[in-house]
């Protein structure tokens, strides 16, 4: 029938194809059986796994995005569900690749790029409010700053304590771990200058730092994005 013919001309071609590639025997080693030999070939290296063809994104691709989005966001003040979600798989992203970093990398003045924390949220709607923090980890000090396009500021100023980098556990991510403690804040409207009581402490853990980023995650469950001031 003509089922049949088909299925004897296509095993045929498999027949075919088998006798003209190249065999090489290979003699099995006295006390060895053939089982053991044959699991001691080699894997051809001409078969690559189904994973290799997956592009992975390199990290300043992947800065590349997380600054992009930030920026789309406003810094966060606009971001949807979906924006924020993919905002934390970035920073994710980039923790998985994260360089070795130092206490003193986190010294100097970073501008916030994004965050996820409400109070900072309600005050940076304008972009031309400037948003900072100032680091030194030599001498233990943190402030925070939002500069205002009228002339109003906000600062708050506290001691921090910076860890060796330290291991994942219940409490925080893996990362260079800060301690920190708010000892004043103050609000200037000018010609005025208003002193406010301190308040507020807890830790943020940089996952990612490299000489130009960092990642933060903190205690509140909040994720902050920087990016170094130039000098």
């Amino acid at each position: 029938s003509n089922m049949t013919r088909r299925s004897l001309r296509g095993c045929l071609m498999v027949f075919v194809g088998l006798s003209s590639m190249r065999w090489t025997f290979l003699p099995v080693p006295s006390g060895t059986s053939r089982r053991d030999f044959l699991l001691r070939l080699p894997v051809a290296s001409s078969v690559a796994s189904p994973l290799a063809a997956i592009a992975v994104p390199s990290v300043q691709e992947v800065k590349q995005e997380l600054l992009s989005l930030a920026d789309e966001t406003k810094r966060g003040t606009t971001a949807s569900s979906d924006q924020k979600r993919r905002m934390s798989q970035l920073a994710d992203e980039l923790t998985s690749a994260a360089p070795v970093s130092t206490k003193s990398m986190l010294t100097g003045t970073w501008n916030l790029a994004y965050t996820t924390e409400k109070e900072v949220l309600s005050l940076i709607g304008d972009p031309g409010v400037d948003v900072y923090q100032k680091v030194d980890v030599e001498q233990g000090t943190l402030g925070n700053s939002i500069a205002f396009t009228d002339g109003k500021r906000f600062d708050v100023a506290g001691k921090i304590d910076t860890k060796a980098q330290s291991g994942a556990n219940a409490e925080a991510p893996y990362g260079l771990r800060s301690d920190f403690a708010f000892t004043g804040a103050s609000l200037k409207v000018p010609p005025l200058q208003l002193p406010l009581p301190p308040f507020g402490a807890g830790w943020f853990v940089s996952t990612y730092l490299d000489e130009n980023l960092r990642v933060n995650r903190d205690s509140r469950g909040d994720l902050a994005i920087y990016v170094r001031a130039p000098a």
